[in-house]
């Protein structure tokens, strides 16, 4: 009898070619089927919440798969817990409903990005190091422009997507300990949206652009939007 799970994983992306299976390529998607088949014996193919790029980590991905397994759940926690690498832990696993799908089923996703005023070698994997001043009531206006429901396709790498709009519910800017942390949460995200809004706001902190010149880079007027790179961004937290 075939049963939906879900996992929610924890993982660092610095090792990874992103989230999705490539064949020659070690990624979080590879790796975790790549258990499960030594597990079960079974070819299953997981789905996950959201396809991070490369580089990019995750607290919270929540991923499903379907499986005849006999093995209780606490059996397939701790199975999967030592056949994925160190950079990979399965925070939780549950039985869900035959029609839970970790993309579809989806409310809303948080994300944040970490930004470093200081060089570090133990900080560089995981937040981006800014070697100039933001000033934060500037991207405090800045992000007003971006809250709500806009079609974002010049802030992704999806511009030629049939739906490129999506809903920002809120952006939040915290200053703590010569570092800045950017929250965002929204319906959806299309491919490197994150990292496009983090650009921007960036620029925006650093008198590169004008804060309201943010619906500028919506509309199309700017193009060569900055994307912020990838090791400092985490998907957080999928609801549902």
């Amino acid at each position: 009898m075939m049963k939906n799970i879900k996992i929610v994983i924890e993982y660092d992306g610095a090792d990874f070619c992103g989230w999705q299976y490539q064949p020659n390529a070690r990624t979080v998607q590879g790796e975790v089927e790549h258990a499960l088949k030594k597990l079960t014996s079974e070819n299953i193919r997981v789905i996950g919440a959201g396809r991070t790029d490369q580089g990019v980590h995750a607290l919270g991905q929540v991923v499903n798969f379907h499986t005849s397994s006999v093995l209780e759940l606490t059996e397939i926690h701790k199975a999967l817990n030592s056949l994925t690498g160190d950079d990979i832990y399965i925070k939780q696993i549950s039985k869900v409903n035959d029609d839970f799908h970790s993309r579809y089923s989806a409310k809303y996703k948080v994300y944040q990005y970490n930004i470093v005023f200081r060089p570090s070698p133990f900080k560089l994997r995981h937040n981006w190091y800014v070697k100039y001043a933001l000033d934060l009531p500037r991207m405090e206006k800045a992000k007003g422009y971006l809250v709500g429901k806009h079609d974002f396709k010049y802030f992704s790498a999806e511009s030629d997507k049939d739906n490129t709009f999506c809903t920002v519910h809120s952006i939040s800017l915290t200053e703590q300990d010569s570092r800045i942390i950017i929250q965002i949460q929204g319906d959806r995200f299309l491919r490197r949206m994150v990292r496009g809004i983090v650009g921007c706001l960036c620029d925006v902190g650093r008198g590169h652009y004008k804060p309201e010149q943010a619906q500028d880079v919506l509309n199309g007027k700017i193009r060569d939007l900055f994307f912020a790179p990838a090791q400092g961004l985490f998907l957080v937290e999928v609801k549902y």
